[in-house]
């Protein structure tokens, strides 16, 4: 009887161990890196310093749209610098929730809220911030924060812009240790309890 009773605790105990450790790889796999698009655009004013608004994007030699400056950590993989990158139209720097605010290489990113930090200068400038989520290639949607900036260019070309987005992941809060301590304490006191039958 006591030769199964310890089959029985041993089982038990691998079990919960088992199930314990995959917890972690059960959790959300969010990606971290960062990227830097670039290119030029319209705006519903003629200068950066009282503009509100975004009507249109395109690449540095206004023929195309926006491509990827530059990309790191989990984008790398699947972004290429140089890889054209398609951004909603009509984005008022004072706004709410916008979904596909851009996408690139499988690539999404749902625009939260975005708010100008600063504006006005010599020359006229403005620099809008703002956060949202990317999702895409099996990662879960990954919180990010960013940056647009763009500044009155000389006479008679378009303001070029630059946007910075970039994610990091939250570590494991501890989740997964404090359910292993938990686990051994309980294993512990099934093998006391069977020890005393």
């Amino acid at each position: 009887m006591k030769n199964i009773s310890k089959t029985i605790l041993a089982i038990f105990a691998t079990g919960l161990i088992s199930s314990t450790l995959c917890t972690q790889q059960a959790q959300a796999v969010q990606i971290a890196g960062s990227l830097t698009f670039g290119g030029t655009v319209t705006l519903d004013t003629n200068s950066a310093g009282t503009a509100t608004e975004v009507i249109s994007w395109h690449n540095m030699d206004n023929t195309g749209t926006p491509s990827v400056l530059s990309r790191d950590g989990g984008f790398t993989p699947f972004v290429n610098v140089g890889d054209p990158t398609t951004f909603a139209l009509n984005w008022f720097f004072h706004s709410g929730p916008r979904p596909s605010f851009w996408s690139v290489d499988g690539f999404t990113f749902d625009l939260t809220e975005s708010h100008i930090f600063s504006q006005g200068g010599n020359p006229p400038g403005v620099v809008v911030n703002g956060s949202g989520f990317v999702s895409g290639h099996g990662f879960d949607p990954t919180f990010m924060t960013w940056s647009f900036s763009t500044q009155d260019p000389p006479a008679g070309t378009p303001p070029v812009f630059s946007f910075s987005a970039s994610s990091t992941t939250v570590p494991d809060s501890g989740s997964s240790v404090a359910l292993l301590g938990l686990v051994i304490v309980g294993v512990e006191a099934l093998r006391r309890k069977m020890r005393a039958v």
